[in-house]
């Protein structure tokens, strides 16, 4: 017998598109002057942090990798990061941009795919991590040029 290949469902469509949407909004943030803008202060930025760093995945990322617990990551890893020193680089002022803290967060899951091996099941957790933190940058940038469209529409109304 013949096996006919089965047409993709309506659902596993959508999740196609909305995927490769995705995709292309990831790759258009260079372009954003949005994504490369200094805040003036660390709000935005610190809610941002909060919203990524509550995700059940980030528990593993949250403070920086025991040497005792991972034997050679001090030799394997030269620029290790966790979430709690990016936070410190928030308040700190040393992250500025949605792109800065996007790069840094880049950083840990690299460095965790890196140590641990692409099959593993913290590689696992961490395209999770990495998947979930996209989602909520594209969200923060949607939000931050709605404000910014409703603050300069407000500033051009006739009073």
């Amino acid at each position: 017998q013949q096996q006919q290949q089965q047409q993709p469902t309506e659902v596993e469509k959508k999740k196609k598109r909305l995927a490769l949407e995705k995709q292309k909004a990831l790759l258009a943030l260079d372009e954003s002057e949005m994504y490369h803008r200094e805040h003036g202060d660390t709000k935005e930025l610190l809610a941002l942090y909060k919203k990524i760093s509550s995700h059940r995945t980030a528990v593993v990322f949250r403070k920086p990798v025991n040497p005792a617990e991972a034997p050679g990551y001090k030799e394997r890893i030269l620029f290790p990061m966790d979430l709690s020193l990016i936070r410190k680089m928030i308040v700190a002022r040393m992250i500025t941009s949605f792109s800065s803290l996007h790069q840094r967060i880049g950083l840990i899951c690299h460095n965790c795919v890196k140590f641990n091996g692409r099959e593993s099941d913290y590689a696992v957790l961490t395209r999770e991590f990495e998947d979930f933190v996209d989602d909520k940058v594209l969200e923060a940038l949607k939000n931050a040029a709605k404000s910014a469209s409703a603050a300069s529409a407000a500033a051009v109304a006739p009073h």
